[in-house]
């Protein structure tokens, strides 16, 4: 084998095999910086994102959140539909229960830095309440355990 030849066959199997690891590092700056997933907080302390059924009211679990389908979730705001379950409170809380709004709009919004990471701070659901637009609003800031 003649001097270039076991110069040059190292050297073009070394960039051979190099050359997806190269381009993996090339191709993955923007992707390894991460943007953390904003969630929010369950009643257990746990935080969940995109979640199907979550209690809203810790304290009571007069309002939740049942069969949500969440279009979009992001680290600005989260929206999809869902049906909202609500304890009326008629003729008062103990004696009522809950009522069913399917087909409501759930919107969360205003992300903020907590102890348990980046969560929403604000909750809306519109609803239709006998034939009229109706809305619940929640926010969790000055919650202590939030």
């Amino acid at each position: 084998m003649s001097r270039l030849a076991r110069i040059t066959v190292p050297i073009a199997l070394a960039v051979v095999l190099a050359a997806p690891t190269l381009a993996n590092q090339a191709n993955s700056g923007a992707s390894n910086v991460k943007t953390p997933t904003v969630k929010i907080l369950a009643c257990t302390g746990a935080t969940v994102s995109r979640p199907r059924d979550f209690v809203i009211s810790c304290a009571d679990a007069n309002a939740a959140l049942t069969q949500t389908h969440w279009s979009t979730w992001s680290a600005n705001g989260a929206m999809g539909t869902t049906r909202l379950a609500l304890n009326l409170c008629q003729p008062s809380c103990v004696a009522s229960r809950m009522s069913y709004f399917p087909h409501s709009s759930v919107t969360l919004s205003a992300p903020v830095t907590t102890k348990h990471g980046r969560l929403f701070s604000k909750l809306l659901v519109r609803y239709a309440y006998r034939g009229k637009a109706a809305s619940f609003s929640f926010s969790w800031v000055g919650d202590p355990s939030f």
